[in-house]
């Protein structure tokens, strides 16, 4: 998720672009065939659960210093071949623009991603696929499957700036 606010129209630009993931990133190789594409968001903090942005905190550097993946957890849809097309971004951003007065911006607790779906499942079977391509003594890197049926972006306050209705079954 990236922003811009201008000062000068007063006007605040939000950009969210779902991931796709490719043969080339491992996780189609482990997806059930007939996987054509998986989209989705890779989660910032999946160790807490506040919403709001952590204070921005520089530390000295530890003595020994783990390695460990800069992803760890996303939530993405696994789309087959041939199945409709309905949901799919294909690399399509959620992009949406707001006045919003100078006085009233308030930008220190970031934004949020809001989706709202269901917890799928994958034909190998359970819900999520899981790697560990920094070894079995580090923590795996594992995407969950969903079916997302809308996506809103949000404040820290809560107020919704923008909502998309991705739900596949034509409701």
């Amino acid at each position: 998720m990236r922003w811009r606010y201008d000062a000068t129209e007063g006007v605040l630009r939000v950009h969210v672009a779902p991931v796709i993931w490719t043969t080339d990133d491992g996780w189609t190789a482990q997806a059930p065939s007939g996987v054509e594409t998986i989209e989705g968001f890779w989660i910032a903090r999946p160790w807490t659960s506040s919403e709001a942005c952590p204070p921005s905190i520089v530390q000295a550097a530890a003595a020994a210093t783990v390695e460990v993946a800069a992803q760890t957890l996303a939530i993405a849809q696994f789309f087959t071949a041939g199945a409709a097309r309905q949901g799919r971004r294909d690399g399509q951003p959620f992009e949406t623009s707001r006045k919003v007065e100078p006085d009233a911006f308030d930008a220190s607790q970031g934004f949020r991603l809001r989706l709202t779906g269901r917890i799928g499942g994958i034909a190998s079977g359970g819900p999520a696929l899981c790697r560990q391509p920094e070894g079995a003594n580090l923590q795996p890197v594992c995407v969950i499957a969903v079916s997302i049926e809308e996506v809103a972006i949000e404040n820290a306050t809560g107020q919704t700036l923008n909502v998309w209705n991705l739900d596949r079954r034509g409701q």
